[in-house]
């Protein structure tokens, strides 16, 4: 490639504009690096604007994981004094509630648990739940709730993010498809985009589910995508309410299943359409209010091993179900989206951050909302050669995600 075909130069060039990409800019460019941002079609395309923002720490596995959230939600702190309250960041906490004694002996060990994990939680009456969110199903006889959970809004969120690395001087180049990582040798060069070739002597790849497609020049990351669906219906309630999880699916609670107690019979998913069960459907049963009372519901978890964000009909008759058994009170209210977003998922269930085959990556955000803003800081750590307590157990040779090819 010729220097007419140079769309940009920079120190490092940053793949992927979500949460993780505008974080890992920022902190790079906090650090004295010149940043290029490259973004296959606009900011938050993928998962970082299709979810529903909770910020779980109740959840969170005690160990890293529980560590890690703690200090993704301590950044947003952060982000709330640099770019002001912009991105509705509320920390009115979570409940998990439950419907029936089974399931609340079970939350009850949970609540045990946690506590001595240090998080402030504790069970509450069902007239207390209600009185703490009017979203609260009328099925619920009881909950958990964790004053440590929040809530954010992803897509302001990263909006913020991009005016505040654009007025930084990280140059951001929006539908610009990346082709391949440049190569002289063992060296990375840059990226060749659709546009040109940019330089730079470091890369991150910050690109969710499509580090999948890294495999095609050699670089095997242990991610798998996973399509995360949502409903959402117009404004419904005036007022805030905590973060919500039912029991009617529980995946990615680790914290709950891996209790010796827990017994998946009395937390199993909704009944698919005709009461047939589709291999590869699960669900994780939440639900939010955001700023403007806007109800978000779902959500459900399938396509795996495909790069179709098109939500499935099965997954969409799942949430309907379920939202017409739940809230009866809104049948009438209109729905206004209905969307699914391209996750991903590791073998351990933590993100992959650090430097792998000459490159740096920041991928594998299973629960990105709280993992994303502090891997920002830990990829840049690595790159500049700083130390981060975070870094080892995110490397991508750590033992526990197996043996890459």
């Amino acid at each position: 490639m010729n220097h007419a075909d140079t769309l940009a130069t920079a120190d490092v060039v940053v793949v992927g504009a979500g949460i993780a990409g505008f974080c890992t800019a920022w902190e790079l460019r906090k650090r004295g690096f010149g940043v290029a941002l490259v973004e296959q079609r606009f900011a938050a395309y993928g998962a970082s604007g299709r979810n529903p923002g909770a910020l779980w720490l109740q959840t969170r596995r005690t160990g890293l994981e529980l560590d890690l959230a703690r200090a993704g939600k301590s950044k947003f702190g952060d982000y709330l004094d640099v770019l002001g309250d912009v991105f509705d960041y509320h920390a009115a906490g979570g409940l998990f509630y439950f419907e029936s004694e089974e399931q609340g002996s079970i939350i009850d060990a949970y609540v045990k648990e946690r506590q001595q994990a240090g998080l402030d939680i504790e069970m509450v009456s069902l007239k207390d739940a209600a009185s703490l969110s009017p979203i609260l199903p009328d099925s619920a006889i009881g909950a958990a709730y964790c004053k440590d959970d929040a809530q954010v809004d992803c897509l302001a969120f990263v909006s913020a993010m991009e005016s505040a690395c654009v007025r930084a001087g990280v140059q951001f180049f929006r539908n610009t498809a990346v082709l391949s990582t440049s190569r002289v040798g063992d060296r990375v060069t840059g990226v060749r985009t659709v546009r040109g070739e940019i330089s730079a002597s470091g890369v991150v790849w910050a690109t969710g589910a499509w580090a999948t497609t890294l495999r095609a020049e050699g670089i095997d990351v242990p991610v798998e995508t996973a399509r995360v669906g949502q409903l959402m219906m117009q404004p419904v309630e005036s007022g805030e309410s905590p973060a919500l999880h039912g029991p009617r699916g529980v995946y990615g609670c680790g914290a709950l299943t891996d209790l010796p107690s827990f017994d998946p019979t009395f937390f199993e998913g909704p009944a698919r359409h005709g009461g047939d069960e589709e291999e590869g459907l699960q669900f994780a049963d939440t639900a939010v209010l955001n700023r403007g009372g806007s109800l978000y519901i779902g959500n459900s978890v399938d396509g795996r091993g495909s790069l179709n964000p098109h939500i499935s009909l099965d997954a969409t008759q799942v949430m309907v179900d379920l939202a017409r058994d739940r809230y009866a009170r809104y049948k009438n209210f209109g729905v206004t989206g209905l969307w699914a977003g391209l996750g991903s998922e590791t073998p351990d269930d933590l993100p992959i951050v650090g430097s792998i085959d000459g490159a740096y990556v920041n991928v594998g955000h299973t629960w990105g909302v709280a993992s994303g803003p502090v891997c920002g800081e830990v990829i840049a750590a690595v790159v500049a050669g700083e130390s981060n307590p975070f870094a080892a157990g995110l490397s991508p040779d750590r033992p526990t995600l197996g043996d890459r090819v």
